[in-house]
């Protein structure tokens, strides 16, 4: 076996078979609505092996299965997927694929509004040792922004990044982890060309090199990109990404002028190369001559898979002749796809790659069981934060985010206020405690409390649709736990429950309730903020229930037309005994009736009343069927926080079942 080999890791995988459900129309359906389940398969005993060194390209057309070959080789896949993935011969387990791993999406998915410095530095709490200190975590993040010629948009917001630094702030959060093996999914799709060739280029140099030279760099990304050094580096600690030799003097002397990184130093990755493998939709030829290898696939089959320089032989033989000056990507590709005056090139392409490899994969592994045992041991050791502090961070992100969008949040804050205001208007008649006014004080009450519910239920129905991409990656590469997400988000909704359950019950109060004094005005704002956090859950059951925020709204009505009902103003609640108890409107609309009436101790009932006349509060809140106890208030607290809590529990098994069902990617 060669010397090379023994210096490297080997990842394998063998009969690789991927299932998904396909819903195909039954002849003998009803109205055409039958359906039948059938299995369509994606992956059809897909074999082969990378190893550290190899940047492999997956071609094929549309359909070919490239991006699911990629998700089942890194464990990524959700579903039926049969076969083994191994390292050096032992068999790696999901967990363990993450930590030796990172998977690239076609698509990027991050924070819009931070800065790329703030992003990288932020995951970097989540990806790396719960002991590394902020300085590590800080000259990380500034060597790896260095290392994808991002240094200098380093403190620009990413949704003004371009399109290829995009790319490669994701491939610079990847590198975080400092993995071995890099899975990317359509990386130069929506770059320009030279853009495209830059992260092409940049994950040839992570495969072929185990340290970065400033030289080297710069070929990628230009000399002004690196002219300016970090003053805090030194010779002895930096990125370990190329194979240096003791004799290149210069090589070694350019390496002082390099970024330190001594963490790497302490990390097992560092002292092996990388291996990238790619799916690619028609690169150019330049980019194309970047790949060590290439995998070219058909109907979810491998068709040929092999050093790139040895494609042409390998069509050649078969009498397909690349013409000259054609790019050999774009000859491939159209080989497979035009079976015309040939037959069906891709099973005679087909045929010829499983007789030249039969036998490969059938039995032992390629390499023997060594070093992937006493590499794996080395991640055993690593520990992430823990689950509280990912819950302080999560909220950090959240606010910074709301800072960030603060002219929308103001826009919205200002359409709250003048709300308040109109029914400040509306009800500023009613000042005395007379028979005419107790209808108008229940109204006005029972505005107060479905404003606030309304204002936060669909103030949050946008969240899950919008966030879910986020959470699938995040979640599914374990870079925290959905639970730390769940609660951060509920908590970052606390502060501002109170803050507009109070502001906007001040306006309000100043205009009709103010004869009452400061207490019920404090004891008021305090249940309109606990509805406010009631309706943030009630939300977010509605958002966990559809994957579009516009379903999400559309579908609200049943539930909103049933909880109104049930809220003790639209019809008596001693109709309805046990339904009352699943309503949130009733607990609100309780508390704060009685809260207003209970101390009311005389009514104005002129003599001549034609109607029934109430002469206490106590009289107004047997009427509406409310409570009366003394615990009544302190109960619908209680009551709005367990229905709260309801509401989460099944949006969170709800969100979570979408997360295991559906996949990460």
């Amino acid at each position: 076996m060669p010397a090379e080999e023994h210096d490297g890791l080997c990842l394998e995988w063998k009969q690789l078979n991927y299932y998904v459900p396909a819903q195909e129309q039954s002849n003998y359906s009803f109205w055409n609505e039958c359906r039948k389940q059938q299995e369509l398969r994606i992956l059809h005993d897909v074999s082969g092996h990378l190893k550290t060194g190899d940047l492999i390209a997956i071609l094929g057309g549309s359909g070919a299965g490239k991006t699911t070959l990629l998700a089942a080789i890194s464990q990524r896949l959700r579903g039926n997927l049969t076969g083994d993935v191994v390292l050096n011969g032992m068999a790696m387990e999901r967990h363990q694929m993450t930590r030796i791993s990172s998977f690239l999406p076609q698509f990027e998915i991050n924070v819009k509004t931070f800065t790329a410095y703030e992003h990288l530095y932020f995951m970097s709490h989540f990806k790396m040792h719960r002991r590394t200190t902020k300085a590590e975590k800080r000259q990380r993040v500034s060597d790896l922004l260095l290392a994808v010629g991002l240094r200098d948009a380093a403190h620009t917001r990413i949704q003004q990044l371009s399109g290829g630094e995009r790319k490669r702030l994701s491939l610079a959060e990847e590198l975080i982890t400092d993995p071995i093996f890099l899975f990317c999914d359509e990386p130069t799709t929506g770059l320009d060309s030279f853009s495209a060739y830059s992260v092409i280029k940049t994950l040839r140099h992570l495969c072929t090199r185990r340290r970065i030279a400033k030289h080297s760099l710069t070929q990628v990304y230009g000399e002004d990109s690196f002219s300016t050094p970090s003053e805090e580096s030194t010779s002895s600690n930096s990125i370990e990404m190329e194979i240096v030799d003791k004799s290149h003097e210069s090589l070694l002397q350019s390496m002082k002028d390099l970024p330190t990184l001594s963490v790497l130093n302490n990390s097992p990755n560092g002292t092996h190369k990388k291996a990238a493998i790619c799916s690619i939709h028609q690169p150019t030829s330049d980019i194309f001559e970047l790949f060590t290898h290439i995998i070219l696939m058909d109907g979810g089959r491998i068709i040929y898979q092999g050093r790139t320089e040895k494609a042409a032989k390998f069509f050649t033989d078969m009498g397909f002749t690349q013409p000259l000056n054609c790019n050999p990507a774009d000859f491939y590709l159209k080989t497979l796809a035009d079976s015309q005056g040939t037959g069906n090139a891709g099973e005679l392409l087909r045929a010829k790659y499983e007789h030249e490899t039969d036998g490969l994969y059938s039995g032992s592994w390629l390499l023997a069981r060594n070093y992937s045992g006493d590499y794996l041991k080395h991640l055993q050791n690593f520990k992430k934060i823990r689950w509280i502090y990912q819950v302080y961070l999560l909220i950090i992100r959240f606010m910074t985010e709301d800072l960030r969008n603060i002219k929308s949040g103001l826009i919205g804050f200002g359409f709250f206020m003048i709300t308040a205001v109109t029914l400040s208007l509306m009800y500023s008649g009613v000042g005395g405690l007379t028979q005419r006014t107790v209808q108008d004080v229940g109204g006005s009450i029972f505005m107060l409390s479905n404003e606030m519910i309304f204002t936060f239920s669909y103030g949050v129905t946008y969240i899950f649709p919008a966030a879910l991409p986020i959470i699938r990656r995040e979640v599914g590469e374990g870079t925290y736990s959905l639970s730390a997400y769940y609660v951060a988000l509920v908590v970052s909704f606390v502060p501002v429950a109170f803050f507009k359950g109070y502001v906007f019950l001040s306006v309000i109060y100043a205009s009709i309730y103010y004869t009452r004094g400061f207490l019920l005005y404090v004891t008021m704002g305090f249940l309109m903020s606990l509805s406010a956090i009631a309706a943030v859950g009630y939300g977010l059951f509605l958002s966990s229930l559809f994957e579009t925020d516009k379903m999400a709204s559309e579908c609200a009505a049943p539930f909103d037309l049933i909880f109104l009902i049930f809220g003790g103003t639209y019809m008596n609640v001693d109709s309805v005994p046990l339904l009352k108890y699943f309503s949130l409107f009733f607990y609100s609309n309780e508390a704060l009736m009685y809260n207003f009436w209970i101390d009311i101790d005389n009514i104005d009932c002129p003599v001549n009343e034609e109607h029934p006349c109430v002469k206490t509060g106590l009289e107004v809140l047997q009427q509406a069927s409310f409570r009366t106890a003394d615990y009544t208030y302190w109960m619908d607290c209680g009551s709005l926080l367990l229905v709260a809590l309801a509401f989460h529990i099944v949006s969170y098994v709800l969100v979570r079942r979408y997360i295991n069902r559906s996949g990460y990617y």
